[in-house]
């Protein structure tokens, strides 16, 4: 009845490419870890972040086995899209993924190129001139310390990622080798600064863990609300499977995806002990308290909220070694902003391909082999988010309420791994899809308990739940019309593909 299109893709990524893009795109210096680090004394007292992570990475091993699982079952561009609307229904594929992939994921590339700028380049100019007493850097801070300059320098960043996207795969696998061994380099540097700072000491080190008697279990657990933004990227590859060579080898695949997530907790682990021993957890706290009401006085005041990169500075770092550490941090988040560019342009490929979005937005380019027009899509809808983001400062509190909308696209991705286990009778999956889909509701369920998430303002709630109805929306007018124009309803067409 309906021939689908070759989509044009090329595998062009290799198993050991696939490890570093989702460590890549988990980010040493994700957001979420800088979030984790302030949040976790305000929202999650008592709450041990070592414990935290470590047990998350253990727990999170059925959701990835579960996602190389859907791959290896359905191995086509678009991942979640691919896998809810192939076991469930597409409107729950394209609701749930439309929104928390790609509307959602652009949002949050908006909000890494404002980061780089305004946690990393700013202070870093500022605090170079304190480190070596020069003038350039101070002039250059006080010229650059401006929301215009801020949104032209992370609208420059957007267009140089949708470049890198426009060149395709191939091209990009080389770029993220480099990106790979400066982020690596960056965090290097900072454990560097953090260990070797004077007032560090072994005993200090091992004093930071606490005792078990001492620790909150709950906020530990809470915990997992900030540290899973950063940990569940882990599976982003996904969304490219028909680009990658050997997804069908589940072992390795959930091997690329388990070990990503494991060289991301490491070094967050790490960091947060060198964090308490260097600056001490009541200083850490008392920061977090006066950032969370505003009332940050001093340099921290002027360079913004007490980031752990902005932290290590106070530590009179060596200036080689700071620097270093912040241009590893900037490539690192430059390089998320290329990889959800290039997943979410995927998911829209696969709903333009299934007549759910025009089918322009599915044009391959013969050379590059990237969908160009799904790219320039990206890049339109990213670049409103950060006139928002820059000129109405108001929506920030959205960077951490929306991570609630992406818990309920992987908890329906679990859903579909128990539908296609049971189908299939494979109960170790029926199993590890459960795990996987509790892990992501008791996540979910921390930014509904905890007001400190952003979650319970009604406006939070009004505009991830107004853009769920949007899509269902627009997915039920799209079915519509295309049943009176071809006789044939979307689900027809998914069914017969």
């Amino acid at each position: 009845m309906f021939k689908r299109n070759a989509s044009g893709l090329v595998k062009a990524l290799k198993m050991r490419d696939v490890f570093i893009y989702n460590s890549l795109t988990i980010s040493l210096f994700s957001m979420m870890w800088f979030l984790l680090f302030i949040f976790q004394p305000v929202a999650f007292t008592g709450g041990s972040i070592v414990l935290g992570t470590a047990l998350l990475a253990i727990v999170a091993v059925p959701f990835f086995i579960t996602y190389s699982y859907l791959s290896r079952a359905y191995p086509l561009a678009g991942g979640d899209y691919i896998f809810q609307s192939r076991t469930m229904h597409p409107v729950v594929g394209f609701v749930f993924t439309f929104t928390g992939w790609v509307l959602w994921q652009l949002f949050f590339i908006a909000w890494f190129g404002y980061y780089i700028v305004d946690a990393l380049l700013l202070p870093y100019l500022y605090f170079m001139s304190k480190l070596t007493g020069s003038w350039v850097f101070l002039s250059m801070y006080g010229v650059m310390n401006s929301r215009y300059f801020v949104f032209f320098a992370t609208a420059i960043l957007l267009a140089i990622a949708f470049l890198i996207s426009m060149r395709g795969l191939r091209f990009y696998v080389k770029v993220q080798y480099l990106i790979f061994i400066l982020m690596v380099a960056g965090g290097v540097s900072a454990l560097a600064i953090l260990f070797g700072h004077d007032s560090y000491h072994v005993i200090s080190a091992a004093a930071s863990l606490g005792s078990l008697g001492s620790i909150n279990w709950l906020n530990t657990i809470g915990t997992w609300s900030l540290s899973w933004g950063a940990v569940g990227y882990g599976m982003w590859s996904v969304l490219n499977n028909e680009e990658i060579s050997g997804s069908e080898s589940r072992k390795k695949y959930s091997a690329a995806m388990v070990g990503a997530v494991l060289l991301n907790v490491f070094y967050v682990v790490a960091v947060w002990v060198g964090l308490k021993a260097a600056v001490g957890y009541a200083q850490l706290s008392q920061l977090s308290q006066l950032w969370y009401s505003g009332r940050l006085t001093g340099m921290l005041a002027t360079v913004g909220a007490p980031y752990y990169t902005v932290l290590m500075a106070f530590l009179n770092p060596n200036p080689i070694l700071y620097t270093v550490l912040i241009v590893g941090a900037a490539v690192s988040m430059f390089q998320v902003m290329i990889a959800i560019m290039i997943g979410s342009s995927r998911i829209v490929l696969a709903q333009s391909l299934d007549g759910i979005l025009p089918i322009k937005l599915a044009t391959v380019q013969d050379r590059s082999h990237s969908p160009i027009y799904s790219l320039a899509f990206d890049l339109f809808i990213s670049m409103i988010w950060l006139v928002l983001i820059v000129f109405m400062p108001s929506i920030g509190p959205f960077f951490v309420s929306v991570v609630f909308a992406t818990q309920v696209t992987w908890m329906f991705s679990m859903i579909s791994g128990m539908i296609k286990a049971k189908r299939e009778r494979n109960p170790g999956i029926l199993i590890a899809s459960a795990i996987g889909f509790l892990l992501n509701a008791v996540i979910a369920a921390f930014y509904i308990i905890y007001p400190q998430l952003g979650f319970m303002s009604i406006t939070s709630m009004l505009v991830v739940s107004g853009l769920f109805a949007v899509a269902f929306i627009y997915f039920a007018a799209r079915n519509l019309y295309l049943k009176r124009k071809t006789g044939f309803t979307i689900k027809d067409r998914v069914k017969e593909l």
